[in-house]
C-alpha cells in the first residue's frame, strides 16, 4: 500500500504537518534543519525546506532539480511481538511510531544531501510518500525541488 502526503493528499493534509511538525521539533533539538532551525555545520544541514512552492522572505534564485532522499526500513522481530499483542487491544503502536519518524528524519537527511550535491540551499514542494516493499519492511521517500534561494 502506498500513503501519498502531497497536497492531492490520500492521508490528508493535517497529518501531513503534524508529521513534519514532528521532524522539525527533531530539528530544533539538534538534527537536521528545517526552515526554521540552525542546527550542525554540514552543508546539508543548511538546506532549507519548505511545503510551498517558496520559501517567505527568500527569493527563488535558480533551479537545481529534483532532490530526492529515502530508507527502507524494517521491523524489529521483538518489538514486532510487544506491538503485536498491543495491536489486539487498541491504541498506538510506539515502537511503530519511533520507526517511522526515524525513518522520516533519516529520508529528510539524505534529501538535504542530495540537494546541496546539486549546489541547492533550500528545497520547495516538500512531499513524502511511504510504501510497503515487502511484508515486514517499509520505504520512506521524500522529494521536492532543489532551488538556490537568496
Amino acid at each position: 500500500s502506498s500513503s501519498h502526503l502531497g497536497s492531492d493528499s490520500w492521508v490528508g493534509l493535517p497529518v501531513a504537518l503534524n508529521m513534519l511538525a514532528r521532524g522539525l521539533t527533531r530539528a530544533a533539538r539538534g538534527g537536521w534543519r528545517g526552515c526554521s532551525g540552525t542546527a550542525g555545520t554540514s552543508p546539508s544541514k543548511a538546506v532549507m525546506l519548505a511545503t510551498s512552492d517558496e520559501i517567505a522572505g527568500f527569493k527563488i534564485k535558480s533551479h537545481k532539480g529534483l532532490a530526492i532522499g529515502s530508507t527502507v526500513r524494517t521491523k524489529d522481530i521483538t518489538k514486532d511481538i510487544t506491538s503485536s499483542l498491543r495491536a489486539m487491544f487498541g491504541g498506538e503502536l510506539p515502537h511503530y511510531t519511533e520507526l517511522m519518524a526515524d525513518a522520516r528524519e533519516e529520508a529528510i537527511g539524505r534529501l538535504q544531501e542530495h540537494a546541496a550535491s546539486l549546489g541547492a540551499n533550500a528545497v520547495v514542494g516538500l512531499r513524502m510518500a511511504t510504501t510497503n516493499i515487502a511484508t515486514s519492511a517499509s520505504e520512506v521517500m521524500v522529494y521536492g525541488t532543489a532551488v538556490e534561494v537568496e
